[in-house]
């Protein structure tokens, strides 16, 4: 169980370091005087891929280590529960704003309000996109469990890098 804990906690840290990045720099796209939705929106796309690379890394390294630790009882789904225990404080954090969020709130829950949002960050542009209905949310959540489930299985396999096996054709034939 710790070490099931370590290798979750690795994966909320890669994930929290994500939103973290985005909570620092979110201040250039919310100064943007024109269009500031179409600069939030990438902006949050650029940090998605930021995450994406930060978990995956850290699934792939994680299921690299449980393939040679005797210990580790290695098993091809034990990424994508990594990656639900990694979400849960963001759950909790969303449950928990669901519950109290008011738009005559006082500055207290704004405050918690903005750590809510910050928090969901680099889903921003998925969350936006799909409309800020309950399903966007659950699929919002559901993208960090599903990265470090595939990335996981990647490392438990010892597939490094996905490969796309594309023939050359020769040059000079494109060239004439």
């Amino acid at each position: 169980m710790k070490l099931f804990l370590k290798h979750a906690g690795k994966i909320l840290f890669a994930y929290s370091t994500a939103a973290a990045v985005f909570t620092f720099f979110v201040i250039a796209p919310l100064s943007m005087a024109n269009n500031m939705t179409t600069w939030l929106l990438l902006y949050s796309f650029v940090m998605f891929m930021f995450m994406f690379f930060m978990v995956s890394k850290t699934a792939l390294s994680v299921g690299k280590y449980e393939r040679y630790d005797k210990d580790a009882k290695a098993h091809p789904a034990k990424g994508l529960l990594y990656g639900l225990a990694a979400m849960t404080p963001y759950l909790l954090l969303g449950l928990i704003h669901l519950l109290i969020f008011d738009n005559s709130l006082e500055l207290g829950l704004r405050i918690f309000h903005y750590i809510f949002r910050c928090a969901l960050g680099p889903f921003y542009f998925m969350i936006n996109t799909l409309g800020y209905t309950w399903y966007a949310f659950a699929i919002a959540y559901m993208v960090v469990p599903v990265i470090s489930g595939i990335w996981y299985f990647m490392g438990l396999k010892g597939i490094d890098k996905l490969r796309v096996n594309k023939s050359i054709k020769d040059d000079e034939a494109f060239l004439k």
